[in-house]
């Protein structure tokens, strides 16, 4: 993810963070990112986080199944979420592999 973003591949960034976001459910006991973000408190900062990076797979599923066109890319970087609620998940992930069960 890192070496693509340096390179400014935005599709391919938008496309491995939506592949993230449809390979970590397991992790916490869940098929799917939605049934992540059910999981936490209404209105805390972790349920925000997690539905918004939910959401975000619209944007994400564009970027997997648009086909190449010769207008401008409809996406850029700052559409990509902002770094903190991909950290967010990153430490969410951790936490639940260090501690053994979701």
């Amino acid at each position: 993810m890192n070496e693509n973003y340096a390179s400014e591949n935005v599709y391919t960034c938008h496309a491995l963070l939506r592949m993230i976001l449809d390979h970590v459910p397991p992790i916490f006991g869940q098929p799917n990112f939605g049934s992540v973000a059910s999981r936490y408190r209404p209105r805390s900062s972790d349920k925000k986080y997690s539905e918004n990076l939910e959401n975000f797979r619209l944007q994400a599923d564009d970027a997997m199944h648009r086909q190449v066109r010769q207008r401008e890319d409809i996406l850029h970087f700052d559409d990509l979420p902002p770094r903190a609620w991909v950290k967010w998940l990153i430490d969410e992930v951790v936490a639940t592999l260090a501690a053994g069960t979701p």
